[in-house]
């Protein structure tokens, strides 16, 4: 077990011999500019931005159904208290718009 001092904070790691390598090739430069960008607003170098997006969509998300019907529902409550109203057509469309 090793101890580092970081921010004044005293943090054990435990040694590791080794390390995974991965080597990412032919990355399009509008992904490596923006991967760049993530970095620097989040002041971390940009190989740990890669880890961390990598982490973040590889970590199974469980789907919380009744949290989605919950809000579904919510949603159509206060459309309904507006008086808004939509057709399957306008829905559909409002959907596809959403999703650019």
């Amino acid at each position: 077990m090793t101890a580092i001092c970081m921010h004044n904070a005293v943090i054990s790691v435990a040694a590791r011999t080794t390390m995974a390598v991965l080597t990412i090739r032919n990355v399009p430069d509008d992904v490596y500019d923006r991967l760049r960008e993530r970095a620097t607003a989040q002041r971390r170098s940009i190989n740990s931005e890669a880890i961390e997006c990598l982490r973040f969509a590889l970590t199974r998300r469980e789907r919380d159904v009744e949290g989605y019907l919950d809000r579904a529902r919510a949603m159509r409550e206060q459309l309904a208290a507006r008086r808004v109203r939509m057709n399957n057509k306008e829905l559909t469309a409002a959907k596809r718009e959403g999703r650019r």
